[in-house]
């Protein structure tokens, strides 16, 4: 009969450690899932801040153009209208960036999360493994000791 106990005590704790591994596997590859979109989260915004940025130039240089032809002197409203262009782009072009920084840290904090809580399940389910062992051993002494 003591024997049975702890054979059973031993067997009911064996799956839960095998199932505290594999949730920690588990959020590592979740984890390092997240960190792979989020690295490419951060090359996109920074091809997309390339691409605005060529985008500036052109159209800097149109407003140029259209004021060359407009046969205005560059005095008064047309540096003031460029300038205002300018600034406009630079910051749609500085917006872009940050926002693509900001979902890129999000994505690294959400993949920190995943593992940090895949590890904290696994601790539980070993510290959980570990209490039924326990108990199996000490259900095989009682029955040892009424024996």
């Amino acid at each position: 009969m003591a024997a049975t106990s702890v054979a059973a005590g031993t067997a009911s704790a064996a799956a839960p450690e095998k199932n505290a591994e594999a949730t920690k596997k588990t959020a590592d590859a979740n984890a390092a899932t997240l960190r792979n979109e989020a690295q490419l989260q951060k090359q996109t915004g920074l091809e997309n801040v390339r691409r605005m940025q060529k985008d500036a130039a052109r159209q800097m240089g149109e407003a140029r153009l259209d004021a060359a032809q407009s046969s205005l002197l560059r005095e008064g409203s047309v540096p003031v209208r460029e300038q205002a262009l300018a600034m406009r782009l630079q910051t749609q072009i500085q917006d872009e960036a940050a926002q693509a920084m900001r979902n890129a840290q999000a994505l690294y904090n959400r993949a920190d999360m995943e593992q940090y809580m895949g590890r904290s399940n696994a601790r539980a389910q070993k510290t959980a493994a570990a209490g039924t062992l326990l108990s199996g051993f000490a259900q095989g002494g009682n029955s040892l000791l009424k024996w």
